[in-house]
């Protein structure tokens, strides 16, 4: 894959994952991630929204982990 498809691709699954909401929403964080990873790889820079996408997603893993801790 190109860094253009690379980017492109990270695109629409941000997309994708904009409209979906909770367990759905975190199962294309790995491909998401990776797709960012591989930017980064190849020395692109990632844009901003995509980024902050991440860390919305990053941080909704962690509140999810601690969902699940019994009380």
């Amino acid at each position: 894959m190109t860094t253009l498809e690379i980017l492109q691709r990270a695109q629409r699954l941000a997309a994708e994952i904009r409209r979906e909401t909770g367990e759905r929403r975190l199962a294309n964080r790995p491909e998401f991630s990776r797709l960012l990873s591989s930017l980064r790889i190849l020395g692109q820079p990632v844009p901003r929204a995509l980024l902050q996408l991440d860390a919305e997603l990053s941080d909704e893993e962690v509140e999810r982990q601690f969902d699940n801790i019994p009380i």
